[in-house]
């Protein structure tokens, strides 16, 4: 890879990992706009684990109660209501991410070969763009936008869960299909954003792993430096990313995104139909 594909691919990701506009498609993306050699999986991960540490250091506040209490089970400050309203049990917090993790482990296992093979091309990516746009859509206009996260129970993040089955197909955004199923269940934007945010550690850790094992068993010939100077500029770009979005997403809507992710699929969609 060169210097120059690395930091536009870190970047993007940066940019595209927590916004609702699929990240591992624009990095699909990216590669086939440039004629550049696909990044391969190890960069895509190791651009992930960046946007890991961005989202740990945002919520650390949460991610520290959450740790510290579980022994005492205190609770957890997950909305901006004040006390109790606007909190959850440590090891109810921690059991909504389990369960909301829980079918994307065995879903992303058994679909990882065939995604790998299948849909990485722009083509797969600029149909799925489409499909991104459709759901945000969905969820905009039919979501009540009335309950906080605080009032989330173990149905709804297992329905959650299963939605996020469906990022790991390129162009499906894992932060889109998670806010459009919270948005479905009645959670505001802000609400749906935040759970997103929390169950985005455990997928992104998951799947760090996955490629560091699959390293020390010496299957692939990545380029380990690239990889390590990708997930430092991702990591810092996404911080401020999520900070955007938050504010974003108090008095904002969705829109954008939906425009976005329509007009990028279809552009996307007609340029291979002409065969670019």
């Amino acid at each position: 890879m060169s210097f120059i594909q690395v930091i536009v691919l870190a970047i993007t990701q940066g940019v595209t990992e927590f916004l609702p506009i699929s990240s591992s498609g624009h990095l699909i993306l990216g590669s086939w706009l440039f004629s550049w050699p696909d990044q391969g999986i190890v960069f895509d991960t190791a651009v992930h684990v960046g946007t890991l540490a961005a989202v740990l250091v945002y919520f650390r506040r949460e991610w520290i109660q959450l740790l510290t209490g579980l022994a005492s089970n205190q609770l957890v400050e997950v909305d901006d209501a004040d006390g109790a309203d606007g909190a959850v049990r440590a090891r109810t917090l921690a059991l909504l991410i389990v369960v909301g993790t829980i079918p994307l482990a065995v879903g992303g296992l058994l679909l990882e070969d065939s995604v790998e093979v299948n849909f990485r091309s722009p083509e797969s990516v600029g149909w799925l763009l489409i499909g991104t746009a459709v759901a945000l859509l969905i969820g905009e206009v039919l979501g009540k936008r009335v309950r906080s996260l605080s009032s989330v129970k173990l149905a709804d993040a297992a329905i959650i869960g299963v939605f996020q089955v469906l990022a790991v197909f390129p162009g499906i955004s894992r932060s889109g299909v998670t806010m459009v199923a919270g948005l479905a269940l009645g959670m505001t934007r802000e609400a749906a954003a935040r759970f997103s945010m929390l169950l985005a550690t455990p997928a992104i850790a998951g799947a760090g792993l996955l490629v560091a094992i699959d390293a020390l068993s010496g299957n692939n010939d990545a380029d380990w430096g690239a990889a390590a100077i990708g997930a430092v500029i991702s990591g810092v770009t996404a911080y401020f990313v999520i900070a955007g979005l938050m504010k974003l997403l108090r008095n904002g809507s969705f829109k954008p995104f939906i425009a976005y992710c329509a007009v990028a699929g279809i552009a996307v969609v007609i340029a291979r139909a002409a065969g670019a």
